[in-house]
């Protein structure tokens, strides 16, 4: 068997576990889920809160077309997952750490089914 070794304090980032929990128990599709998963790792990652982000870096980053990752941003800071404020012409983002506050599931009918946004519900 082969073992890799490796120093544990130069390969991981940390993401509090509350965060991590409501992520694997979100129902977001694939773009969503890199998106804000690289947005973790170039934040919190690096001890920040918020990092100037461009949507470029983040396509390249999550291996996204840059379209994409525009629309996804923009729904994802739409149902409070992400934080984005600007700085002249820069996007600052960062990860809402107030998960409570996520507004991830809307009522679609009278019967209060709810259904995920990234279902297509506006």
């Amino acid at each position: 068997m082969i073992q890799t070794y490796f120093r544990i304090k130069e390969c991981y980032t940390k993401i509090p576990n509350n965060i991590l929990r409501v992520i694997y128990r979100t129902p977001f599709n694939g773009t969503e889920i890199r998106v804000v998963l690289a947005i973790i790792r170039m934040t919190l990652g690096w001890n920040k809160v918020s990092k100037p982000i461009s949507y470029s870096y983040l396509a390249k980053e999550a291996n996204l077309d840059m379209r994409n990752v525009k629309r996804t941003v923009k729904l994802l800071v739409q149902v409070k997952v992400i934080i984005k404020n600007r700085e002249g012409r820069k996007n600052v983002l960062g990860i809402n750490q107030n998960y409570i506050y996520w507004e991830l599931w809307k009522t679609q009918n009278m019967k209060g089914t709810k259904l995920p946004l990234s279902k297509g519900v506006s």
